[in-house]
């Protein structure tokens, strides 16, 4: 972020300079220099920088929570997803679930859970 702003800054100090002549790139330059040696503005600066240590602080040790959250929200997803999949595969197929012939091995299409290896026509 620094050296984007750093590098708007040499644009726009260039564009100025080449554009206004010399007289105006100096003004420019003293109202700049004026802006940043202000108190106040050094004041605002420094509560700011304060603030961001302070917020990535917090942010640190909010991590493991917001990870363990994330995480249980995806596997149940996975699990309602596996469940949908399952019930439309039962029927489309018409196979009722007392079919001796429908397959509730693991290993059928659309039964693995997040994380495993993906079949492949090999494999079944």
């Amino acid at each position: 972020m620094k050296k984007v702003i750093f590098l708007l800054g040499l644009v726009l100090g260039f564009f100025a300079g080449s554009r206004m002549g010399r007289g105006p790139y100096e003004t420019l330059e003293t109202k700049a220099r004026e802006l940043a040696d202000d108190p106040t503005v050094q004041q605002k600066a420094a509560d700011a920088k304060e603030n961001a240590g302070a917020f990535a602080q917090r942010a640190k040790e909010k991590a493991p929570d917001v990870a363990d959250s994330v995480k249980g929200a995806a596997t149940g997803a996975a699990s309602a997803v596996k469940d949908r999949a399952t019930h439309r595969g039962d029927e489309g197929n018409g196979a009722s679930s007392s079919d001796s012939s429908a397959s509730t091995d693991s290993t059928a299409g659309g039964d693995a859970e997040v994380g495993d290896k993906p079949l492949s026509a090999g494999d079944r």
